[in-house]
């Protein structure tokens, strides 16, 4: 069963499974759901000593229907039973760890059937992130177009350009180059996705290369998309602060926005002195024909959509969507967005990103966000009715 709007769920227990004290044994908690930007809560109780929600208000706020004790669910019913642990899923018997109940006229299930059995049995549509259950994005439309999107997934840095050092000796461009391969793994799945990498080892490409690899590599058309990757630091290390942002090319509102894009393009040093000595203001190709009006509002869209994913998937800051100038971006003629995943000058985030785990999070939440962001696209570009039809 798919979303019919495509739109993102996030399911997410508060001060649940903390290592303290029991709960009282009638304390309520909250279920909280966020669905089509709407967020909404669905009461939990633990009165039996584990964390139950009636199932008819869970159904509702899931979007599942719920019908004379049943929850419709793909075509096929779930159906509790009043001081059972098991459960029907169609001809199917399942169990939980604790029984249903009832609380006069309500059935009560135990919350680990949504945040446990939901994502083992629908795993193309659910995944249980950290104690919440997140909806994955729908399948993208194409409507008229028949080719499939080209993503063009940038690793930052490479080669002799290391980017950012962290606190402990990590390099940006070998964190960067390990998400980008996740990613890659993570969007070939997509049906109508192809995936080009502007490096697939430590290698050094130049900024001006990476959005025309496609190009460069002999296809024919000019990507759809284009995404690079990139980690943080602070000028002073170690350094407290942590989290992630996305940048779209504009003019840098904020000098910290400013700093962040003078350090990304520091690496032109690596490049030569022809490249060095050019001394162009990005901001000049971002005005020129490059960018144009309608690209740099889809390349803000595509950075939001990247954002809003990252932000329901990493337990670390959303430091929100920013605009400065990258060289990097400057020749993406297509929806373009730089996303540094976290801070290295961060001791604990460095940690983190050096984890494949962490990784693998990062690649699921950037995949999403490409897919959210190529759903909506589509229908912008190819099912905006013809003039005159």
């Amino acid at each position: 069963m798919r979303s019919r709007n495509g739109s993102v769920v996030v399911v997410a227990l508060l001060a649940f499974g903390l290592a303290a004290a029991p709960a009282p044994a009638d304390r309520a908690l909250d279920l909280v759901i966020v669905r089509a930007g709407t967020t909404r809560s669905v009461r939990v109780v633990d009165e039996r000593g584990y964390p139950a929600a009636s199932a008819a208000k869970l159904a509702e706020t899931l979007g599942y229907s719920w019908s004379q004790g049943a929850l419709l669910l793909d075509n096929a019913t779930v159906r509790f039973h009043d001081g059972s642990p098991f459960f029907a899923f169609g001809d199917a018997i399942h169990q939980l760890p604790n029984p249903a109940y009832r609380i006069g006229p309500e059935l009560m299930v135990p919350v680990t059937w949504a945040l446990e059995w939901l994502p083992m049995a629908q795993p193309r549509r659910w995944r249980n992130i950290d104690g919440r259950l997140v909806e994955r994005p729908a399948d993208v439309e194409r409507r008229d177009r028949r080719e499939p999107w080209l993503v063009v997934i940038d690793a930052g840095h490479g080669g002799r350009d290391p980017g950012a050092v962290g606190v402990n000796g990590t390099a940006e461009k070998n964190v960067t180059l390990a998400i980008a391969k996740r990613l890659e793994k993570r969007l070939e799945r997509e049906p109508d996705v192809v995936v080009v990498m502007t490096r697939g080892r430590d290698t050094l490409v130049a900024l001006a290369d990476r959005p025309r690899i496609p190009q460069i590599r002999g296809y024919t058309r000019a990507p759809d998309l284009f995404i690079s990757i990139h980690g943080n630091s602070m000028p002073k290390k170690p350094n407290s602060t942590r989290g992630f942002e996305t940048y779209f090319l504009a003019v840098a509102k904020t000098e910290e926005a400013r700093q962040v894009a003078l350090r990304e393009n520091a690496s032109l040093r690596f490049e030569g002195d022809d490249a060095e000595a050019a001394g162009l203001d990005p901001l000049q190709f971002m005005l020129s024909d490059l960018q144009s009006t309608a690209n740099l509002r889809e390349s803000s869209l595509f950075a939001s959509s990247i954002n809003r994913s990252m932000g329901v998937t990493l337990p670390t800051p959303d430091l929100g969507v920013r605009q400065a100038g990258f060289w990097v971006l400057i020749g993406a003629s297509m929806p373009a967005a730089l996303v540094e995943v976290g801070y290295l000058s961060n001791p604990s985030e460095e940690k983190q990103l050096r984890s494949g785990s962490y990784q693998a999070k990062i690649a699921d939440a950037l995949a999403d966000g490409i897919v959210n962001y190529l759903a909506g696209y589509g229908q912008r570009v190819w099912s905006t009715p013809r003039a005159g039809a």
